[in-house]
């Protein structure tokens, strides 16, 4: 079992990147939180890892930190979620976001992943129901109740975040540029402030 790699940075794609360590390159599926908070080409790296093992397959996954690992795990263990789709949800929702959202049974956001239909929604609440509180064991109840308080200011979140998303694709940028444009963006920002954050940051507006 591989814990984590330490290594360099040789490549980052829309759900993938390359990891040289000790003159080997590894491929580790990532989400685009992940694939976020990487730096550039050569910079040092280290993630903590998955080895997803099937019968004519073997795939390596990497995680920015111990938590998205754990809650990607949690994902994985439950009947019909495969590690794609696992990725797609961490893609889309924060893990601290994904644990509100199942301790207040917000189906709507969670359905607000691609992929993720009602019912696939409502089954993952009932499958994740306490395993997350092994994850965030200090702040869980916290999270709760910020979550319960205020719902839907987080599907508004959320769905501000898919506006500027899809204005940014439509412009012709990657998904990997898309995701990178959007760290250290204010969490309440509007549709319309997310955007101009991110074309800031790619050097196509000014913040």
């Amino acid at each position: 079992m591989i814990a984590f790699l330490a290594g360099t940075l040789a490549h980052k794609a829309t759900d993938k990147l390359y990891l040289e360590v000790g003159g080997v390159g590894y491929e580790l599926a990532a989400s685009t939180r992940t694939l976020a908070s990487l730096g550039s080409r050569g910079e040092d790296v280290l993630l903590y890892t998955y080895m997803h093992v099937r019968e004519n397959d073997v795939a390596l996954f990497g995680f920015c930190d111990e938590e998205e690992k754990r809650v990607f795990l949690a994902l994985i263990d439950i009947s019909g979620i495969g590690p794609k789709v696992a990725l797609a949800v961490l893609s889309s929702l924060q893990p601290r976001m994904l644990a509100g959202a199942v301790a207040t049974e917000d189906i709507a956001l969670i359905s607000s992943v691609p992929g993720i239909g009602k019912k696939t929604a409502q089954r993952l609440i009932i499958e994740l129901k306490g395993k997350l509180e092994a994850v965030f064991p200090a702040s869980i109840g916290e999270t709760s109740t910020d979550a319960a308080a205020a719902p839907s200011a987080a599907t508004q979140q959320q769905s501000a975040l898919a506006d500027a998303q899809a204005a940014l694709f439509s412009m012709g940028f990657s998904a990997a540029e898309i995701a990178e444009a959007f760290t250290g963006a204010p969490a309440d920002a509007n549709s319309e402030a997310l955007l101009k954050h991110a074309l800031a940051k790619m050097g196509g507006g000014q913040s």
